[in-house]
């Protein structure tokens, strides 16, 4: 690590220009992570902060294991992933800061919750697959999203994709069928 810090307090980590390039924690799974948490994780972003993971396909930026992970701040996160860039089993919510991250496979996933996006300017590019994923729902309440997905870029394969009036959404994909329809 170097530059900056990252605090970590009760649920919540702080990263403050924080800079990371490395593989992160082998877990149990046999995956490595930048960030990983078996519980559930609030991030909070000040200032310019990078992590970048430099391990195999099968591994991620920030997991969250059987938890919810919460971003927000007035900050930065830029970050490059060959796995999942931000994983979670339940519920990811972006709440404000700047998100732009790329990766391989999938940039915002969870297969057990929701992905809700209340404000911040979100930017996800997967160069092979889906840049948003959730099987029960993603919801854009505020902010600016700009999804670039190798194959789709928002796919909800068991729910719906909702988006508040008013909001800019920027997608770019090369399947089109999957990507559901605002409501």
């Amino acid at each position: 690590p170097s530059g900056g810090y990252a605090y970590y307090k009760d649920g919540k980590l702080t990263l403050n220009n924080y800079s990371y390039e490395g593989k992160g924690y082998l877990n149990s799974s046999g995956y490595y992570a930048v960030i990983y948490s078996k519980n559930d994780l609030t991030l909070e972003l000040i200032g310019n902060n990078t992590l970048t993971q430099t391990a195999s396909s099968t591994s991620d930026m920030i997991y969250v294991d059987g938890a919810n992970l919460t971003v927000g701040g007035d900050g930065k996160l830029t970050g490059t992933s060959e796995g999942y860039a931000l994983y979670a089993d339940k519920d990811i919510t972006i709440n404000g800061g700047t998100v732009e991250v790329s990766t391989y496979y999938a940039c915002i996933s969870t297969y057990g919750g929701e992905v809700i996006i209340n404000d911040g300017d979100i930017t996800a590019e997967s160069e092979n697959g889906t840049a948003i994923f959730s099987w029960n729902g993603v919801t854009v309440n505020g902010g600016n999203v700009t999804a670039i997905g190798g194959s789709k870029a928002i796919s909800c394969e068991h729910s719906s994709f909702s988006v508040a009036e008013g909001m800019n959404i920027q997608t770019y994909g090369s399947d089109t069928n999957d990507f559901a329809s605002a409501t």
